[in-house]
């Protein structure tokens, strides 16, 4: 029990178990992303699709463009990753996505661990937090898609983590590097700026001097901000439009609150959290009580030993609680504001995953710091009952930890080998799913390397499989548009249409895709190229042009 409340803050040094035991969780992480995507693939959905796109083109040399124009939808550091690190290792940006954020979770896990290492007095407590990370089911989750959250998450981390070394009195290079890793944050997700948001108020309420602290918010605010505000006006130029329209749906605050109980209830998106938090805030109310009576007390006596509020690590505890309150008080203003077309998806919330979980860990150990200090005879002139009483709590509060610790892990493996079964049935796939991977159609309209226009009624499918740079467009869901789209491709030289018999669910009626079919087999402007098992392809006729 020594060994778990050990307050290890004195050493300077990792003990080699402690490193054995770091690498093993950030493997553990690492690893169970690749197994997810050893049969499939990264799980890809639209955003995943353009992302794909615009790296390609990148490598291609027609700069950020997208599926639908000038890449201005999002931030553009995820499809520069992936453009870079495809062309230095020779892959295609859809086969490096994944290992990617293989490697992106991992060093997440590895930054977590190494900061808790530091600011944990329980040992313990360190280790849980190692594993309950690289085991959160969310966060394996979304490093399985290939998607920008997971970036996202790892420079959030070490911008908070490098946030509370500046406040600790770390100097500027930990406010530079904060400020640099925010910027990256504000590159890869538009929400990045709540990073700033909630950094900015730290550094106003900091201890020093008004002019060094106006110096400072200037240099995190230039650094964090000019690097996005710079790709802002460059949409603007190219586009008209700063981010893109985003004046899609509104929500009330009803709304998003249901949606919050259906996450923590349904999709298990508060599963990991769960123990901890509890056990942190009843640990916390418990600390807070103790902190009272320790008060009136020292009213009545001398202060010497006696345990105080400086026992829990305040000021971290701020800096990510502080970054939580602020990004999630964006979400819902993005949300109410038409910013936003979905409801409140399970991967908006993944970037408070981690702030949440320090947050519970730091209540706890300060709480178990503070009743083994009060249980110490470090007050000659308090009652005796009063450190026996605070001796036995502590004594009481490491089996409930542990106990809670080794449910909370059982549980994660059970969910995370839950997750892994659905992972490999191909369900969560998107257009990475075996229905598009193994299309006799999509084969040979990959090996076809067609150029020119090709619509299709799967657009995205289309454009993910087609393994490099091509126009695809939509095919209209009404068939009397169906001449124009044809004529529209034309200044791009030969037209195709991709016809698969089972679409991607793109919004139209199944009464307009029946239409579609018979309109097509029927244009005589088309002739039929080829016919599949599970689409056709069609060519615009000769002689068109003239």
């Amino acid at each position: 029990m020594d060994r778990v409340l050990a307050d290890r803050t004195g050493s300077a040094l990792w003990r080699w178990t402690d490193i054995v035991l770091l690498a093993a969780a950030t493997l553990l992480g690492a690893a169970l992303v690749l197994l997810r995507l050893a049969r499939y693939g990264p799980g890809m959905w639209s955003d995943a699709v353009n992302y794909i796109t615009v790296a390609r083109n990148l490598l291609a040399g027609d700069g950020f463009v997208d599926l639908f124009g000038p890449f201005v939808s999002w931030p553009p550091l995820w499809p520069a990753m992936l453009a870079l690190g495809g062309g230095l290792f020779g892959l295609d940006p859809y086969a490096f996505a994944g290992p990617l954020n293989s490697v992106i979770f991992g060093l997440t896990v590895l930054v977590v661990g190494s900061w808790l290492w530091r600011h944990l007095h329980s040992r313990f407590l360190w280790l849980w937090g190692c594993f309950s990370i690289a085991l959160a089911l969310p966060l394996t989750e979304m490093a399985s898609h290939a998607m920008s959250e997971s970036a996202f998450i790892l420079f959030v981390t070490l911008a908070l983590t490098q946030t509370a070394e500046h406040l600790r009195g770390g100097g500027r290079a930990s406010l530079i590097l904060a400020a640099a890793f925010g910027a990256l944050a504000c590159l890869t997700r538009y929400m990045g700026a709540s990073l700033v948001l909630a950094t900015v108020p730290m550094l106003l309420a900091a201890r020093v001097a008004p002019r060094e602290k106006m110096k400072r918010i200037a240099l995190y605010a230039l650094i964090a901000g000019a690097p996005v505000g710079l790709w802002m006006l460059r949409n603007f130029l190219v586009a008209g439009s700063v981010s893109g329209e985003r004046d899609w749906a509104l929500y009330s605050m009803r709304f998003v609150v249901d949606e919050a109980l259906r996450l923590a209830v349904e999709d298990w998106w508060l599963a990991g959290l769960t123990a901890p938090v509890l056990l942190a805030l009843a640990m916390a109310a418990g600390h807070a009580l103790a902190t009272l009576a320790g008060q009136a007390f020292r009213r009545r006596s001398d202060r010497s030993g006696a345990p105080t509020a400086s026992d829990v690590a305040w000021l971290p505890l701020r800096v990510f609680g502080g970054f939580a309150l602020a990004y999630l008080t964006l979400l819902v203003a993005a949300m109410m504001s038409g910013g936003t077309w979905h409801g409140l998806e399970w991967r908006f919330l993944t970037p408070v995953y981690v702030p949440l979980l320090i947050t519970a860990l730091l209540l706890m150990d300060g709480a178990l710091r503070h009743a083994r200090r009060a249980g110490a005879a470090g007050n000659r002139s308090a009652p005796a009952w009063r450190h026996e009483m605070a001796g036995k709590g502590a004594k009481a509060l490491a089996p409930v930890l542990m106990l809670g610790a080794v449910l909370q892990v059982a549980w994660l493996v059970v969910l995370q080998e839950r997750g892994m079964q659905r992972w490999n049935a191909g369900a969560p796939h998107g257009y990475a799913a075996p229905r598009w991977r193994m299309s006799e159609s999509m084969q040979h309209f990959r090996e076809a390397a067609l150029t020119g226009t090709v619509l299709s009624n799967a657009r995205l499918a289309a454009s993910l499989h087609a393994d490099g740079p091509r126009t695809i467009g939509n095919l209209p869901c009404e068939p009397h548009h169906l001449e124009s789209a044809l004529m529209n491709g034309l200044g791009r030289g030969e037209v195709h249409v991709l016809h698969f018999r089972d679409g991607e669910g793109r919004g139209c009626s199944q009464q307009q895709e029946d239409d579609l079919r018979s309109a097509l087999s029927r244009e005589p402007l088309l002739e039929l190229v080829a016919d599949w098992a599970d689409g056709k392809l069609y060519r615009l006729r000769q002689g068109i042009l003239v």
